[in-house]
Parts: structure tokens; sequence; C-alpha cells
């Protein structure tokens, strides 16, 4: 059945986002819910219960935070769905068995988009290609470069930046302005930065008093940072202000790939880098951070979603003598690798240039430098990767891509 009746409410949908029109061919009520049948012959369902909780009527949604204004305890057991209709415009009018809100008029107006998208799709899924892209040394110069000229103005270039991070866990920015504030500028566009025991930002210089290897002019091997802490910061940042160093090169490597390699090439290996809880352990004077997880972590899907090492923070191994000596094999291994020619890349950052990476994939690190060859000055900070996903649907929602 079709109506012409148009939408009360001065919302579309009870969220921010706009979706794409979805064609519906037939509803159909069920004792529990709705049907909806697209004419692309896909077909989704919604509780009636839970569907009434979003309804963008003012009681229900709040016009402005667009918030839930109600809770699953106002509604009652036997709530239902009287009738449902197809209005002209393409939403679905659903008419309610029980009255809800004191000016609640007993039905409310659903976008087809809306229904599509809760009912189909997850609130992870994006209209665009996100998946990782594993890379070795030799596919490092296929990633995009981004260009700093134009990254912070133009939505383009910028939205280009959060999505090949998103893919390739790390992107390099060319030709920023030499300048402090220029770190704080960029990454406040992306969202929130996140403070550590190193400061909200931090000043990578060699140092008399070193609280890091860091700080030293040292070759680190590729680590992560911060692999002490409960949630291991998801990104970080940095850019160059100086580097007239004899040496100092920049060192990355990609762990999902070397998990990759593991999972097809030793399956051994790979049990243990997923399974053996390893002790980690910050040595700071001041701070004292201690945590036990596996080099490799997996979602409920089974799919690897961190790498976590740091050799240096690493406790003495605990457990059976066999099942130590099995680990330090397997940590062996993967350590090689990952500073082999093969995995890891090697360049020269150059003043102006930021790394944005992906830290609980992106492995980094340098070569050693001559400490009185020149100055080197590396800024950084750090941020979570929801703030990288947030920033690119709300610039994708924007600028409609």
């Amino acid at each position: 059945m079709r109506s012409n009746q148009p939408n009360k409410s001065t919302l579309k949908t009870p969220d921010y986002s706009s979706y794409s029109d979805r064609p519906i061919k037939n509803l159909l009520v069920h004792s529990l819910g709705l049907e909806v049948q697209y004419c692309n012959g896909e077909q989704s369902f919604h509780l009636a219960s839970d569907l009434r909780e979003f309804s963008t009527d003012e009681e229900t949604t709040h016009p402005i935070t667009r918030e839930a204004l109600i809770s699953p305890l106002e509604i009652p057991d036997n709530f239902k769905i009287k009738k449902a209709i197809l209005l002209d415009c393409g939403s679905v009018r659903v008419t309610w068995s029980h009255q809800i809100t004191s000016k609640d008029i007993g039905h409310s107006i659903f976008d087809a988009g809306w229904l599509y998208q809760t009912g189909l799709l997850d609130d992870l899924d994006f209209p665009m290609n996100l998946e990782a892209q594993e890379w070795d040394a030799k596919d490092f110069d296929k990633i995009p470069i981004c260009d700093g000229t134009v990254v912070m103005e133009d939505a383009g270039e910028f939205i280009k930046l959060l999505t090949n991070l998103i893919r390739y866990g790390v992107v390099i920015i060319k030709n920023l302005p030499i300048e402090k504030e220029v770190l704080q500028r960029l990454t406040s566009k992306i969202g929130t930065i996140r403070s550590s025991n190193f400061g909200t930002f931090f000043d990578v210089k060699t140092s008399k008093q070193p609280d890091s290897n860091a700080y030293t002019s040292g070759e680190l091997l590729v680590h992560n940072d911060l692999s002490t802490r409960e949630y291991i910061p998801g990104l970080q940042f940095l850019h160059c202000l100086e580097n007239e160093t004899d040496g100092g090169l920049s060192t990355l490597t990609d762990g999902f790939a070397l998990a990759k390699y593991f999972r097809h090439k030793e399956p051994s290996v790979y049990k243990f880098l997923s399974n053996y809880p390893v002790n980690f352990a910050s040595k700071g004077k001041s701070s004292d951070y201690r945590l036990k997880r596996s080099i490799f972590r997996h979602n409920e899907l089974g799919e690897i979603y961190e790498i976590r090492w740091t050799c240096w923070l690493r406790s003495p191994l605990r457990g059976s003598l066999e099942d130590m000596d099995g680990f330090y094999r397997a940590q062996k291994k993967f350590y090689h690798l990952a500073n082999n020619s093969k995995f890891k890349v090697k360049f020269r950052l150059e003043p102006g240039d930021m790394i944005c990476m992906d830290n609980r994939r992106i492995l980094h690190g340098r070569t050693g430098f001559t400490e009185n060859s020149g100055n080197r000055w590396i800024r950084g900070c750090y941020m979570d990767r929801d703030e990288l996903w947030s920033a690119l649907r709300v610039y994708s929602r924007i600028h409609n891509t």
C-alpha cells in the first residue's frame, strides 16, 4: 500500500548521515517486526521495539544531538507494528500498537536508505575500498605520497591521506611547512591528540639524560611505540624539522605483511607469535608500565588487527623451558624478517616531511647516526585509530564522496 502523507518530523534520519536511495518493492509486517523487500532483490528485517527507539520525532530523537531520548524500559513487552505502508516519496510509514511518549502521533516515518543501511550493512562498513593492503620493500614506492602544500586546505587530498593511511598503514607527506605548529594543525584536523608519559607532543633529539633509546644516536630496530600500554596508540605522526646528521635514515616495516608471511609459510611460528603472552615493561625513572600481550593479536573474526613489539621493552620470559625456547626462536625469526631488506625500507626524512602511520601495524625505527654530525629534530604525537575513521566519515559526509 502507498500513501502520499509526508513526514511530519524535521529529521529525515536519526543521525547526521545521508544514505543512497534504496527503492522498495514490498513491505511485510511480522509479529516481531518489519520485513523490507527492495527492488534489487535484497531484504532487511527490523525488530519493532528496536525500530521504535529510532523514530525521528523530537520526543524520541533529540533534534540537535541526534541521540535517543527514550530507552528499552519504555517499550512494552508486547509492542508491535500494526501496519506499514510505502509513501510516494519512497519512505516507510509504520503505525505502532502503543503510544510511547505524551505527543506520540501513533506512527513514524523511516527513510528507505537508512533502513537498508541499518538492516543490511554494519556500522563499520564504508562505501569505498578500505581493505588493508599489505606491502613489502619492493612495493613501498607504490604507496601514494600526499602533497603537504595543499593537504590541509584541499578536501580531496585530505581524504586521500585518510584513506591511504587506513589501507597501507602509512602515508608520507612531502613539502609541509617547517614549523613546530604544523604537526598540531594537521593532526587536529583528524581528531583528538592522545597524550602520554612523553607529553602531548614530543621532540626526538639526542639527550645527555635520555629516558628512551629514541633520544640517543644509536640504531633503533623496527618497533612499536608504547608497547607497554594497555591501549597502544593507534596512530603516530612524525614531522621532520631538521635532519643534518650523517646517518639517521628512517625505517619502516609492515607488520601485517610479516603476519601474512608467517601464517602461510611457517604456521608453527605464527602460532607462537599469536598465543605466547609476552611481558612488556617500561624502565623509566618516573613511570612503570607493564603489560602482558602476544605479538600478533586478532579480532573476533580471526583477522590480524594488532602487532605489538618493542625488543628492548620485553621482560624476561616465563614458563617451561620448552615453551620459552619455542617462543624465543619464533620471536627471533620474526625480528630477523622485520629488519630484513625484503620487508624493511630505508629512506631519508627531509625537513618538511611527515610520516603518518598506524602504530599497531607499522614497525618503525632508524639507522644510527654520528652524534655531532648535525642537528636532527623530529616532532611527534599520538592519536587513536578511531579518530581516523571518524574523520573519514565526517569529511566524506560533508563532501559527498
